[in-house]
């Protein structure tokens, strides 16, 4: 598929004529005039806009392809046409305008300046819910393509029934899917800990005379990662090794920063985190850990 769209976009891409007789094609079927995007191999994004254009304007790309062989009886250009008309292909295209937007969105979430690393653990439970959805007999994609059907299979020629997009389904989707949420999953492993520095968010300490307030689970979580033994050496270089954290300490320190947070304005956390690492008086209070 990758290799595909490659070349689809090289095609078209390296060539003014060519890339004027696809406009032209989509005037005349009144499509928008979208340029054919070069896929990236790391960037979901660019992943994300080639396969919309390619969608949008499949008609007139097969369309332009055609044309272009019938006059200049350039190989690549039935190569390409021949590829994009399995129907594997088009139903792959279907497949991935659903997916694609959910992991970009998820991509450009995390990517905000501010973000909040209490809701990293949502956003991705969220995302990883919406592309189980693309494994349903009635996910969109596929109520999508068949709405398409007619149009599909007059331009190129091919035949798509309710059992050849199931077995699709069962035999590429779902594998697709289930890496792919395997791979998404792989990257957040540590979630727990992200979201556990939630404790500084000043609008999500509890009121002081709340039963919350005094909960610890968060600052445990902390403190089990960064708490662990580190190795170290003495003075006359002999190896031993030293809590990174120590608990009981680090406790007492946090339960004065927490009264702290909880009477101080209720901003975001991402401020709150850069006055706890450059304020002069916070450092001075907070410096041992």
């Amino acid at each position: 598929m990758y290799i595909t769209l490659t070349t689809l976009w090289k095609f078209f891409h390296y060539s003014p004529k060519r890339a004027e007789s696809l406009k032209a094609v989509q005037q005349v079927l009144d499509l928008p005039e979208l340029k054919v995007v070069k896929p990236s191999d790391t960037r979901w994004l660019s992943h994300e806009r080639c396969v919309k254009a390619v969608k949008a304007s499949c008609s007139a790309i097969v369309t332009a392809l055609n044309n272009i062989y019938e006059q200049t009886h350039a190989p690549e250009a039935l190569g390409i046409s021949k590829a994009l008309c399995r129907p594997s292909t088009l139903v792959a295209i279907y497949l991935l305008d659903y997916v694609l937007p959910q992991v970009a969105k998820l991509s450009r979430a995390l990517q905000t300046e501010r973000i909040d690393l209490t809701a990293i653990t949502p956003l991705v439970d969220a995302t990883l819910n919406t592309l189980d959805d693309a494994m349903l007999p009635a996910a969109n994609w596929v109520l999508e393509l068949m709405d398409a059907k007619n149009e599909i299979e007059e331009v190129t020629d091919i035949t798509l029934t309710t059992e050849s997009i199931a077995t699709f389904q069962g035999q590429v989707a779902e594998p697709f899917i289930r890496m792919l949420k395997a791979n998404i999953s792989s990257r957040f492993i540590s979630q727990d800990i992200v979201s556990s520095f939630g404790i500084f968010d000043p609008k999500k300490v509890p009121a002081a005379d709340s039963s919350d307030f005094h909960t610890e689970d968060l600052i445990d979580v902390l403190l089990a990662h960064y708490g662990a033994e580190l190795p170290a050496k003495t003075a006359g270089g002999d190896e031993y090794t030293k809590e990174a954290l120590i608990s009981r300490e680090t406790r007492e320190e946090w339960k004065t920063f927490r009264s702290y947070l909880s009477k101080k304005p209720k901003g975001n956390l991402h401020l709150q985190l850069k006055e706890l690492t450059t304020s002069d008086m916070l450092s001075e209070i907070f410096s041992k850990h």
